[in-house]
């Protein structure tokens, strides 16, 4: 967040960067992109996409609830003690991702410690643009596509109580959308498609870089 807004909010910069991690995750700054994404969905519910592998993972979870965040998304890693940080936040929906059926167990089994499972689960597939739960060379594999990884996933959360499941990972159109509604999926989740948006405050040299890529 110390980039936002052409690093407005970051105190200190060294070689045009935010020096330190007080100013390279700016809590400030936080508030402010919540703040503009409020603005344009009103009482509509916000989420927030926390990457459980960073540094200081539950302070910045802590920092999304007392912002007014209604759900933490998290990836890059199994989140085993999620609940941990939304303790004082009993109204904040948690949605782990996941990539495979193990996965979900193992953290439907740490969460009970808490007294709380998942309120959905997120399965992405090869195609997502964030951090995979596969190494480069199963990323090809067709077990490993989004189609074929989904129903175990499903199953295993009817044993927890129907958690309900939302697919992700190259979801580009309605076809798509369609096609994962119909293997039992409850949603899906639609990212890397809406940077190229004018809603969206990324980058104008990320957008370009999207709008201008060819479909090999």
């Amino acid at each position: 967040t110390g980039y936002y807004m052409d690093k407005k909010f970051s105190h200190k910069n060294v070689k045009e960067k935010p020096y330190s991690e007080e100013n390279f995750y700016s809590r400030d700054a936080l508030f402010e992109i919540i703040k503009n994404a409020r603005a344009l969905c009103g009482d509509k519910p916000l989420a927030a996409n926390i990457l459980y592998a960073i540094n200081d993972y539950g302070r910045v979870v802590k920092d999304c609830c007392e912002a007014g965040m209604n759900i933490i998304i998290t990836g890059a890693g199994i989140p085993t003690n999620m609940p941990e940080f939304t303790k004082e936040f009993p109204e904040v929906a948690l949605i782990p991702i996941v990539s495979s059926a193990r996965a979900l167990k193992l953290i439907c089994k740490k969460w009970k410690r808490y007294d709380k499972l998942p309120d959905a689960v997120i399965v992405e597939g090869p195609l997502s643009g964030g951090h995979q739960g596969f190494k480069y060379e199963d990323c090809f594999k067709e077990e490993s596509q989004l189609e074929n990884i989904v129903p175990p996933v499903i199953e295993e959360a009817k044993k927890w109580g129907d958690i309900p499941v939302i697919a992700a990972g190259g979801i580009w159109d309605k076809n798509d959308i369609d096609k994962f509604l119909a293997l039992g999926c409850a949603g899906v989740q639609m990212a890397t498609r809406f940077i190229g948006t004018f809603e969206c405050d990324a980058s104008e040299h990320f957008k370009q870089v999207l709008l201008n890529a060819k479909e090999h």
